[in-house]
């Protein structure tokens, strides 16, 4: 049976691998939030509105609008007009913040490869995979 400082070490080694891959993420000239809204809009689809996207990241909408505008005027998203209400905005990734996602994405995968093959056996590569599984399902829990 886990006890409470199993959990405690549990919660501080996914938050060390989390941090580590944010690191990684500096290694472009994007912000790390940026990046996060970036990501999100493509998690949940174009056409997202800005009042579904800061539910779906637990941010107030005063935060993002400041996030929104900047990834804007760098042609990274297009705001538009609801086809059905004017006055709900939609918000659709450009080419250039694919682009930017996807780069951000790459670096972070080809770091975490890389530390995956030169750290772990093929044995421990296997169990990581299925824990990784196991955390996703954890993550899904409301």
């Amino acid at each position: 049976m886990m006890s409470t400082r199993d959990v405690s070490i549990l919660r501080n080694q996914l938050t060390s691998l989390s941090r580590r891959l944010r690191q990684e993420s500096r290694n472009t000239p994007q912000s790390w939030a940026k990046m996060l809204i970036l990501s999100a809009i493509d998690r949940l689809g174009d056409g997202v509105t800005p009042s579904e996207l800061a539910n779906a990241e637990q941010m107030q909408s005063s935060n993002l609008a400041p996030l929104l505008r900047v990834l804007e005027d760098e042609l990274f998203i297009q705001r538009l007009p609801d086809n059905q209400d004017r006055r709900k905005v939609r918000i659709t990734l450009l080419p250039a913040g694919k682009a930017a996602l996807a780069d951000n994405r790459r670096l972070r995968d080809e770091w975490l490869s890389e530390a995956i093959h030169q750290q772990l056996t093929p044995a421990e590569q296997d169990i990581l995979f299925k824990a990784g599984e196991i955390a996703a399902r954890l993550a899904a829990v409301k």
